[in-house]
Parts: structure tokens; C-alpha cells; sequence
């Protein structure tokens, strides 16, 4: 399917990522890790077929006719992303936005390991810091890591203000952008988020990154799996696309 737009509003994908790695078969969410050498490519056949690198703001609030942009998202800010992700964006001139599990910052992932997953070790605050003042964007995933819709009106404040407040005390600016665990929201949650302060969050669902469809509270994104070679990467944002033509305004 060809997603080049002939006229009109452009098209803008936010592509969500979290383990920058080798395949390890042996994790509970094997298909979390993308290979450096396949990101590296993903990045390079993307820019080969005319889309552009954007920061998440610019895709999902600023029309640009006759533009096909992408976001980079990195939910649960493991170290692997620090370590290969990170040098591969800043050699490009691209930025993503990293979503940051506040209570386990230099931790580990917790919300899987405890439920029998491999542990992997998550960013540190200095590297948190780092990519920061480099001009990446800094997001709040939670404090825990836990299924909001599941969680009381408190716990659910807790979760949502308590990590912000941890990661603006942390980087001394504004956190502005939530990523929902899971994918896991509702109208509950989407309210509480805006109490909380936040202005935007993105979802899990498949879509386009419009400015007049879904609200700021429900971005949708593209999630990247292990196997999303050349062709596979571009059928799935094609299915994103469509998938975008059928959200409501």
C-alpha cells in the first residue's frame, strides 16, 4: 500500500519501542527486542522512503500538508536503549521520547521479573539526565508499572503525580507526556491524567498520530517487534494508516 499523501493533511506515525537487543527466546515478551543492527536499518530504510524524523509534539499537534513524519517512543527506559538506541539517534539528528518507570529508575523491570520474566536492567538517573540535556524528551510511565483501570481513585493518583513529580524533581523541568502500562486506560484514567498535569499520553492502540482525531490523552502508536524487517515495518505502518482513516474525530 502506498502511504504517500497526494494532498492534504500529512500522515504521522508514532512508532513505540522497548528493548533495543538480540531476540532473547527465553523472555515471558520475547517480542519486545529489536536487534541494533534491525533498529539501525529501520531508521535508514524510513528516511530512504521520504519520512521524516519528528519529536512526538510535532507529530501528534502539528499538521504539515504533503509530510510523511514519524515519532520514536521507548516505553520502560531500559538501559539497552541508553546503549544502543540513544548513540544511533543522536548520530542521525533524530530524538524520541523516553517513558520513564519512576520508582525503579536504575532498577530493573520489576512488573515482569516478578511475573517470571528475564530481569533487565533499566536507565540510570546520570543516564537519564544525559539524554535529557540532549534533547530528548522525558515521559512518565508510572510510578510501578501497574494497570491503572485496576487501581482506586488514590492509588491512581499516587501513580500518576508520584512519578511525575519524581522525574521533575529529578531533570528540574516540566514532565508533560504519560504512556499508559499496558495500553491499560479509560475515561477514569484519562481524567485523573489530566488533573495530574499532564497534556498528552499515548496509547497502544494502532493508528495515526492526527491532531483532530482520538484527543491528546489517546495517541495512538505502531508497536515495533523483533520482526519488523524492511517490508513487514512498512505493511504495519500501512495498517496503521487505515486503521487511522476509521478513528472518530
Amino acid at each position: 500500500m502506498d502511504v504517500t499523501p497526494s494532498s492534504g493533511p500529512s500522515i504521522s506515525v508514532v512508532l513505540l519501542y522497548h528493548r533495543i537487543g538480540l531476540p532473547r527466546l527465553t523472555s515471558r515478551v520475547a517480542g519486545q527486542y529489536v536487534a541494533p543492527a534491525l533498529f539501525r536499518s529501520q531508521l535508514v530504510s524510513l528516511s530512504a522512503d521520504g519520512w521524516q524524523g519528528v519529536s512526538l509534539q510535532q507529530a501528534a499537534f502539528e499538521a504539515d500538508h504533503d509530510r510523511k513524519r514519524f515519532a520514536l517512543t521507548f516505553d520502560d527506559a531500559y538501559c539497552s536503549v541508553y546503549e544502543h538506541a540513544y548513540p544511533a539517534l543522536a548520530g542521525s539528528g533524530l530524538t524520541a521520547t523516553i517513558y520513564v518507570v519512576a520508582d525503579q529508575i536504575g532498577g530493573c523491570n520489576q512488573w515482569d521479573y516478578g511475573a517470571g520474566d528475564r530481569r533487565e536492567s533499566l536507565m540510570t538517573a546520570g543516564q537519564i539526565r544525559e539524554m535529557a540535556e540532549h534533547g530528548f524528551e522525558i515521559g512518565s510511565h508510572t510510578r510501578s508499572h501497574p494497570h491503572l483501570t485496576r487501581l482506586d481513585d488514590e492509588q491512581l493518583r499516587q501513580e500518576l503525580i508520584g512519578s511525575k513529580q519524581r522525574l521533575e524533581d529529578l531533570l528540574g523541568r516540566e514532565i508533560t507526556s504519560l504512556a499508559y502500562p499496558y495500553g491499560n486506560h479509560d475515561q477514569r484514567v484519562i481524567s485523573a491524567a489530566r488533573s495530574a498535569g499532564y497534556t498528552n499520553a499515548v496509547t497502544t492502540v494502532l493508528g495515526t498520530a492526527q491532531p483532530t482525531v482520538g484527543g491528546p490523552f489517546e495517541i495512538p502508536r505502531i508497536n515495533v517487534r523483533w520482526s519488523a524487517v524492511g517490508p513487514l515495518l512498512k505493511r504495519k505502518i500501512a495498517r496503521a494508516v487505515q486503521a487511522g482513516k476509521q478513528l472518530p474525530c
